[in-house]
């Protein structure tokens, strides 16, 4: 697998995960971009094209195709070999993993991770693969009311957590503490995690922690996630 998993910024908060993403794209073939996440009634799909475009296209990419809710269900008819890679947009995070599983597109995406087909997932895109989306109901609201919140697990057992910020360390502590079982780990909007393999590493411009109950473990970039 090569996927890049985004704490929610952009521009020059994730320009090393950006370059990161880009240089693992074969740019003749177009990027597969899924903003379903977001509300797109404040943000229309064209804008966030465009959003996307501007910082992509000075990396060299210079196709793209979106899908929308409607175009997810081609996932069961279309190769993964005619994508560069699959960038998934943040939002409401349960709305996102209910329309990726209704649709097939959670298998499609299975696949890409199978088959190395580099994936970057911001904010939303990020948490659906870790253990569960469980943690992002803090902040999501749960109005298609999934039950099912288990995500794909590609973090070895690890929570994602994301936009975090020092304000929120006892807010986190308590979201490890009410879920016993499992570590998560903190992104900030200035770093993420490339996950190749069997390596988990921290990428970008600031350290990203690790809370385990009580416990907080500061990792910097560059620190192999163990």
């Amino acid at each position: 697998m090569r996927v890049i998993l985004s704490g929610g910024g952009s521009g020059e908060q994730t320009k090393e995960l950006d370059e990161k993403f880009a240089s693992l794209l074969d740019k003749s073939k177009p990027l597969l971009y899924i903003p379903v996440a977001i509300d797109n009634i404040k943000h229309p799909y064209p804008v966030c094209l465009e959003w996307l475009k501007s910082t992509f296209d000075k990396l060299g990419v210079t196709n793209y195709e979106l899908w929308t809710e409607e175009d997810l269900i081609k996932s069961k008819e279309i190769s993964l070999n005619n994508f560069s890679g699959i960038y998934i947009g943040g939002g409401n995070t349960p709305y996102l993993l209910k329309k990726l599983k209704e649709t097939g597109m959670w298998d499609f995406l299975k696949k890409a991770v199978d088959l190395n087909l580099p994936i970057y997932g911001g904010s939303a895109g990020a948490i659906i693969f870790s253990r569960t989306i469980l943690h992002s109901l803090y902040a999501d609201k749960n109005w298609v009311e999934i039950k099912d919140f288990s995500g794909m697990d590609i973090t070895k057992g690890y929570e994602i957590a994301v936009h975090y910020e020092n304000k929120k360390k006892e807010k986190i502590k308590k979201m490890s503490r009410d879920n016993k079982s499992s570590p998560i780990i903190a992104l900030t909007e200035r770093n993420g995690l490339y996950i190749e393999e069997d390596l988990i590493t921290l990428l970008g411009n600031e350290p990203a922690y690790i809370f385990h109950g009580d416990r907080i473990k500061k990792i910097l970039p560059l620190e192999i996630i163990t």
